[in-house]
This record gives structure tokens, sequence and C-alpha cells, in this order.
């Protein structure tokens, strides 16, 4: 009886503490990024609703991120889009986000040459996540006679080639086309102390892009440890005085 009375507060006391750290952090979609072109200048999203973004949910666990996109877009051999766009892939910076512009412009003149250097990106066609010298390709580079319009920046939307290949992530596609979801193994990042972590995803036409970051704090073990220790303390005081 007392060792399932052990077991069961040790289980709680794991819940309480893993549970702490798995709030999410709505980042909506603010940024519009620049286009190129002056008849769609200053919106957010280009073309019909087909492409909306409305925005990431970034969820911290003691071992991933895990990045919810919320979005309209859906291309699957069941539903494919109807002018060859494609999934975007995830760009993560381990040490901040620096984007051209501000909140109040809504970062409208932000492209690939000025705006964020990425350290990562997840590659959502092949579900790796690569860090390293990567190539990028931009929204320009998928533009043809069938693609009435794109954003035109640059915007970065996939790696295009190279880089070093990071085991342990993974990318959940939703079929009814509400949601795209990456978990990205936090060990892989690189991160040696707490920091914002900057993100970017869109569609390869770009016609909705989000970037933002989410505020990743590194769990300090002996914090957790006496707060264990606490609690542990604190319900054998209870039971040794109903006992």
């Amino acid at each position: 009886m007392k060792n399932h009375f052990i077991q069961q507060l040790t289980m709680a006391v794991l819940g309480v503490v893993v549970c702490g750290q798995a709030s999410a952090v709505i980042i909506n979609d603010d940024y519009w990024g620049a286009d190129g072109f002056p008849k769609y200048s200053d919106r957010d999203r280009i073309g019909d609703e087909r492409y909306e973004v409305y925005n990431m949910e970034v969820t911290f666990t003691d071992l991933f991120m895990n990045v919810k996109i919320n979005t309209n877009f859906i291309n699957t051999t069941i539903n494919p889009d109807p002018y060859g766009v494609d999934y975007g892939d995830l760009f993560i910076s381990n040490n901040g986000w620096t984007p051209s512009g501000s909140s109040t412009d809504r970062y409208n003149a932000d492209n690939a040459s000025n705006g964020e250097h990425w350290e990562y990106v997840f590659d959502t066609s092949e579900n790796t996540l690569y860090g390293g010298a990567f190539s990028v390709l931009f929204s320009s580079d998928f533009f043809d006679a069938n693609r009435y319009i794109f954003r035109n920046g640059p915007q970065e939307v996939q790696r295009g080639a190279g880089g070093d290949e990071i085991a342990g992530s993974s990318v959940d596609l939703d079929n009814a086309g509400s949601f795209i979801e990456y978990n990205v193994l936090l060990s892989s990042l690189g991160l040696t102390s707490s920091t914002d972590i900057g993100l970017r995803w869109e569609m390869t036409c770009a016609n909705d892009a989000i970037e933002g970051a989410a505020s990743y704090s590194v769990p300090e073990p002996a914090t957790i440890l006496m707060f264990g220790i606490g609690l542990l303390g604190l319900a054998f005081s209870k039971r040794a005085r109903v006992s």
C-alpha cells in the first residue's frame, strides 16, 4: 500500500512539472512581408481564402517543440491545389527573431535579403530537419504561366539543397486542410540558454506567410528536483498527520 502511494505521488509530481512546461504560445499572423508588386502591397494574404494562414501554436515540452500551423491551405493527392502550389518548409532560428521593419508596418519590407537568418529548416516533403549550409528556394522560383499571383520579395519558402540532416523530428499533415504540425527535438537546435526561437512558414507561392517568435526557457534541473522534493515532503507530512 505504501509503495503504491509513493508511485502515485511520484507520477503526480512528474505530471505537474511536465505540464507546467507545455502551455501553448499563440503567434498570430501579424506578419506581411515584402511582395514586390505595388498592386498587392500592404496586404497580408494575396489571393483567395485557400491560402489563409491564421496562426502558429507553439508548445514546449521537456523534449520537443511542437509547432502547429493553422491554415486553410491543403495540397494532397486527394485534394490537390488547383495552381500546383505546395507546402513550404518550417524555418527556425535558435538565437532570436530579427525581421526587417517593425510590428507597426507589419514588416512589409521584410524579405530574404534583409530579414532573419535561419539556422535550421524542417523540410516538409522529406520529413527531416536540416542545419548547416543549406540553400533556400524563394517564392519567385515557383512562378509559372499557370500561377497568377505570388509573393515576390523574394520570400524564402523551402530548403533547396545541402545542409546536415538531423534525426528525431516529424511532421503531421491534416488531410482535411486545417493544420500542419511539426515536432522538433529540442536537443537538435543547440539551445544552451533561454532565448526567443524565430519561426517562419508559408506555402510555395508565399501568398500568406507567417513569422514570429516564441520564448523558450531552458529547464533548470535543480529547480525541478527541489520542487518535486518539496511536494513529496508536504504530502508525506499530511499523510503522517492523518495516520
